[in-house]
């Protein structure tokens, strides 16, 4: 678990967003401090290479590698995502990181490293708030994310249940022409989550970017998905309900949904009304062979705020009661 002094490593496992946008780093960084942690920088973190990436995969790799060899490090979480975490994957010592287990968290395109490093080595690992997204929102952090960040990673306890947010917010301020330090975003009153399909479940928790995901099909690092609570969002490239329909498609022949126990949908990213029913109707069709509980519109991935899921710990559903929770400790003293 975190504690006040700790120190915490910052990777770009993929995009080269620090060395674009600086003050994303500068922003996220005080808000981690502010919350008692010490911040250290990976090598190649504020790199660049080939433009759009923070180093070459070797770099990316070495990075994460020091972070958990470094015993003085509590957790990892990284700058931002991208879409090349899957290059690292080869260049990964997972007998390092499974003799050294310590915080690893990030969403959108780490998903491929929290998805994989559970597979290889069985480390509970995060997903959730990134530097450059969520801690360096303007003014600060929203109180929501912090609650989520306490209750899951500062305490040697289950998070417990989560309630939706009172309010959230998909909208885009351009950080290039930082005016994201203007204003703070526009919020939307929630209007709460959908729940889309009855029943009551128990599993641990795996999945992460629906896209993201799709780099580990086929591979070594393609999580077991027996009995789980498979939870999964769309990012900010909007696919649109028809891609979604296919994929999970592709799952049923994949056999994933056979072993599924539940199923939890984070809210879309920059869907218009008519999508999100859409992708509503395309599950309900997918899954009408099975009997789980399914949620949709919750508050975690590409919108803000979100609230952490650790992937392979239990969680519950009950939707005869609109309660999910998050049944098991995260993290250990």
């Amino acid at each position: 678990m975190l504690r006040p002094g700790d120190k915490v490593g910052i990777i770009a496992p993929s995009w080269c967003g620090p060395a674009i946008v600086p003050h994303r780093v500068e922003n996220g960084v005080r808000a981690l401090e502010a919350l008692g942690l010490r911040v250290e920088l990976a090598p190649h973190a504020c790199g660049q290479h080939r433009g759009y990436l923070s180093g070459t995969p070797e770099e990316r790799a070495s990075d994460l590698n020091a972070l958990f060899a470094d015993p003085s490090v509590k957790a990892i979480i990284a700058a931002i995502g991208g879409d090349h975490s899957c290059q690292m994957l080869p260049h990964i010592d997972w007998d390092l990181v499974r003799a050294n287990p310590k915080i690893l968290m990030g969403f959108s395109d780490m998903t491929v490293l929290n998805v994989a490093i559970h597979t290889m080595t069985g480390l509970v690992t995060f997903n959730g708030p990134s530097l450059m997204v969520d801690f360096a929102e303007y003014p600060k952090p929203f109180d929501y994310v912090l609650d989520s960040f306490r209750r899951t990673l500062c305490q040697a306890e289950p998070a417990g249940a989560y309630e939706p947010s009172p309010t959230w917010t998909d909208e885009y301020l351009n950080w290039t022409e930082k005016l994201d330090l203007t204003r703070p975003r526009a919020l939307a009153q929630n209007e709460g989550w959908t729940w889309l399909k009855e029943g009551r479940a128990a599993g641990r928790l795996l999945g992460g970017c629906l896209e993201s995901l799709q780099h580990l099909r086929g591979t070594p690092y393609w999580p077991v998905l027996d009995g789980a609570i498979l939870f999964w969002e769309t990012s900010e490239e909007r696919p649109s309900p028809r891609w979604v329909d296919g994929v999970l498609a592709d799952y049923e022949n994949m056999g994933v949904l056979q072993r599924l126990s539940g199923m939890i949908v984070g809210r879309p990213k920059d869907y218009p009304p008519e999508w999100r029913a859409e992708v509503r109707e395309v599950i309900l069709e997918r899954t009408r062979r099975y009997t789980f509980p399914i949620i949709t519109d919750m508050d975690f991935g590409h919108t803000a705020p979100q609230f952490i899921l650790p992937l392979g710990v239990r969680a519950e559903i009950d939707t005869a009661c609109r309660r999910f929770a998050v049944v098991e400790a995260a993290v250990t003293k």
